[in-house]
């Protein structure tokens, strides 16, 4: 049997993936963002990435960069592709076509240091970057875009949060997401009345009145879109 070939017009194309990582710290949206190490765009921050290997399924590719780029071990709460970017010069060094990953880490994922090749390893503000290689700012406004879309069709800002939480607490998640505040008395209708919630049975003790704590309905899952 012969063996099936690329037509001569073809172009080679070399795939990569890139990851935007989100959590919740201090009560503001994060991104995990290296700085590179090497050429192009040495010392530049950018998203976790890099190609992908021959045989590797993408989302191991997407595991495989966000762990060896930085020290981040722990499995993301949730983790999907969102888009593919290939644009013909995204990348100086040839036709790369990079399919984006969207991540949520676990709550509480706060330390973070630079693993492999990159110089340096931050979570930073996600509505306010710092300056990105690559096309990776678009890569970011888009993730963003992905994640708001998703508080409002998947139930996602419950996996910002430990498995107990107050209506305070996941309010805050989308107000960080969204970027702006929120009605607190339209909000708390809004979501109870959609049954995703159940009442825990116990109460956060603190500053003021004990907070009832509420965790994810066993029926309300990640929808897909």
């Amino acid at each position: 049997m012969s063996r099936l070939t690329l037509p001569p017009q073809a172009t080679q194309v070399g795939l990569a993936v890139d990851v935007a990582a989100f959590a919740m710290h201090g009560g503001e949206l994060r991104v995990l963002l290296v700085q590179r190490g090497a050429l192009p765009h040495a010392r530049d921050w950018a998203l976790p990435g890099g190609f992908v290997y021959p045989g590797e399924e993408l989302h191991e590719a997407a595991l495989r960069e966000l762990r060896t780029e930085t020290t981040v071990q722990l499995e993301p709460r949730h983790l999907e592709q969102f888009y593919t970017f290939g644009e013909v010069n995204r990348d100086p060094r040839g036709r790369i076509v990079s399919v984006a990953h969207l991540a949520v880490l676990p709550h509480g994922t706060v330390h973070v240091t630079a693993g492999g090749h990159t110089l340096g390893a931050e979570w930073l503000s996600a509505h306010q970057p710092p300056a990105l290689a690559f096309d990776h700012h678009a890569i970011l406004d888009k993730a963003i875009g992905r994640l708001q879309l998703r508080l409002e069709y998947g139930n996602l800002a419950m996996e910002f949060l430990p498995d107990t939480f107050t209506l305070p607490e996941l309010q805050g998640v989308y107000e960080a997401v969204l970027n702006r505040r929120l009605d607190k008395r339209n909000f708390r209708k809004r979501l109870l009345s959609q049954g995703i919630l159940t009442p825990s049975g116990e109460r956060r003790t603190g500053v003021g009145r004990p907070a009832q704590l509420y965790r994810r309905a066993k029926h309300a899952r990640i929808a897909a879109l």
